[in-house]
């Protein structure tokens, strides 16, 4: 810290203008001046204090005794009558703020009769001029130490703003895209190295946005509010992030930053390929459950609400009905939402892998251990949520492992003697004959208590009609623009026929349907004889699973038949498949009763 004293008195620019400081300690009428010549500066007044003031007006006193004292200051004093009593003299204050002031307020005072007057050297040196007796206020010792302690307080404050400062550039400087701040009148007020770099100067700072970059896009975003747009610089993209900034309450601006669109696209590409490679990515959202099923649209409300709570859920329901699709969904709309979520089929891997799989090892835990060891999936999961998928056919030592890390929030690696705590939200999925196993004991039933605190029955696609044909073109159009195929419209009638068929493998089988007509159909518009040449059903499992569908009805006589197609509201074609005869038959059949 440099100390330097100087002299100036008055408000002359030209003694002002050429001081170098960072902080300045003046009184009066000098004071006043530098702070409005030298704004940058930081300028400490020395008060003028009471006990000083009365210092000069006891001399004035004597001066002459009997004398109308005039009192010239630029700063804010109580009333001149009080004085006047405390003097025991007439006194008449007049208030300055600079030197021309000065002269007004000593004609001022002398009309009125004033003889002898106080105030700062600016009016010494008028008093001289004009012979009148005066008084020099100064600032006492105290008045004097007070706004030096002031002037060292502000300079190590300054001091550690610049430290601040510099630090803060330096951040700026190496951070890994350009910035750039505006004021309200979008001029630049500050810019860091990979901004004057982007634009191709080195000096940005007071220069108009629309001088550095000419879009009418920035236009647009500063009045629209607009948080974010795509902008061409120097042949490429950049991702403009628009944020208010305030420095004061009256100097409002925006802080542009700009990054490369193409990094962006490559770091996020590197993020979900790490990610993805290590399954902890859950991907769908309850957005993507296709249904206009009333139970299925309640399920789906009720999933919502077990998402918004911590409790374990376990799915039930067929192979295919979309488990690990509700189990996404519940993650995504969970708080947990932004950690892992790790998903293990807990049927394809055998007891010693599966135990190691979950929970970890250590380094010589088994031959064949990573050096090292490894962090278990519920590890991984941490904070998140961990999926086990056919959790009925996890073997039953593992399930003892599994409740106790369930009950004590806590694992065990294989070979360690040490717990790791863990917090992860289980969601279970198993098909309805979990129950059968939990009564052989091929299931701990204790476990099972413990992962269906909140549970859903997931429906079959048999028994939700109305979302096959829905479905069906759902996946055809998906497929198709995956495949860059031309699109392909589905008539009423194949529709209808798709809802005739059984479908034992749900939805799974329904979507490989679609994307078998999707890749081998080249016309664009399906009816029934497409649907017909996909083989739905030809494979053992449906027959299996046709023979437990619905026991045999009884032949229906002609008549019959024909009320019930009345009835049906079916196309001729969709009918006749339906009750396994050719459109032939069905034709020679109603033919007597359309006569």
């Amino acid at each position: 810290m440099e100390v330097r004293t100087t002299h100036i008195f008055g408000s002359d620019p030209q003694k002002i203008v050429p001081l170098v400081a960072d902080i300045i300690v003046a009184r009066g009428i000098t004071a006043q001046a530098i702070a409005h010549q030298k704004p940058s500066v930081h300028v400490v007044p020395i008060a003028l204090s009471s006990a000083d003031l009365l210092s000069a007006l006891a001399k004035a006193k004597e001066m002459k005794n009997d004398a109308h004292i005039g009192v010239v200051t630029n700063e804010q004093l109580c009333d001149q009558e009080v004085i006047s009593t405390l003097v025991g003299q007439p006194v008449s204050i007049f208030q300055v703020t600079d030197e021309k002031d000065v002269e007004i307020g000593l004609a001022h005072l002398a009309r009125k009769g004033c003889t002898v007057f106080v105030g700062g050297l600016t009016m010494c040196r008028l008093c001289e001029e004009q012979n009148f007796a005066h008084v020099h206020v100064k600032s006492g010792y105290q008045a004097v130490v007070h706004a030096v302690a002031e002037a060292v307080a502000a300079a190590r404050s300054l001091e550690r703003a610049q430290t601040r400062g510099n630090l803060l550039w330096t951040l700026l400087n190496n951070a890994a895209y350009a910035l750039l701040a505006i004021n309200s009148n979008t001029t630049i007020i500050a810019a860091n190295r990979q901004a004057e770099q982007l634009f191709g100067t080195s000096s940005l700072i007071g220069k108009q946005l629309m001088e550095v970059y000419q879009s009418g896009k920035w236009d647009l975003t500063l009045k629209s509010g607009k948080k974010e747009i795509l902008v061409p610089i120097a042949g490429k993209q950049f991702l403009v992030t628009q944020q208010p900034i305030s420095m004061d309450e009256e100097t409002p601006g925006f802080l542009f930053t700009f990054q490369n669109a193409e990094t962006i696209q490559q770091t996020e590409h590197m993020i979900r390929t790490e990610l993805s490679r290590k399954g902890l990515v859950a991907k769908y959202t309850f957005s993507n459950i296709v249904t206009q099923n009333s139970q299925m649209r309640a399920l789906v409300e009720k999933a919502r609400r077990f998402s918004q709570v911590p409790g374990a859920v376990l799915l039930l329901g067929e192979t295919g009905t979309g488990k690990e699709l509700f189990a996404q969904s519940i993650h995504n709309a969970s708080p947990r939402a932004s950690q892992p979520f790790v998903a293990v089929n807990c049927a394809a891997l055998p007891e010693q892998l599966l135990e190691s799989e979950l929970f970890g090892y250590t380094e010589g835990a088994f031959t064949g251990a990573s050096k090292g060891g490894k962090p278990g999936l519920f590890e991984l999961a941490h904070k998140g949520t961990i999926f086990l998928d056919e959790i009925s056919e996890m073997p039953i030592v593992v399930q003892a492992k599994l409740l106790r890390v369930l009950q004590e929030r806590e694992v065990r690696r294989v070979g360690a003697d040490m717990v790791v705590p863990v917090d992860v939200r289980v969601i279970s999925a198993a098909n309805s004959n979990i129950l059968q196993k939990v009564q052989d004991g091929l299931f701990r039933l204790d476990l099972f208590y413990r992962i269906s605190l909140l549970s859903l029955m997931l429906i079959p696609l048999r028994d939700r009609p109305e979302d096959i044909g829905l479905l069906f073109s759902h996946f055809v159009a998906e497929y198709c623009e995956r495949h860059g195929l031309h699109g392909i419209n589905i008539n009423a009638d194949a529709l209808e026929m798709l809802g005739q068929f059984y479908w034992p493998g749900n939805i799974r089988e329904l979507r490989n349907a679609a994307e078998r007509l999707a890749i081998l159909h080249t016309s664009n518009q399906v009816g029934i004889r497409e649907i017909e040449q996909l083989d739905i059903g030809s494979t053992g499992l449906y027959l299996e699973a046709k023979k437990r569908e619905k026991p045999k009805k009884k032949k229906l006589s002609d008549h019959d038949l024909y009320e019930q197609f009345l009835s049906s509201g079916l196309t001729r074609e969709a009918f006749a498949k339906g009750v396994g005869i050719s459109r032939t038959t069905l034709w020679r059949k109603f033919s007597r009763f359309e006569t």
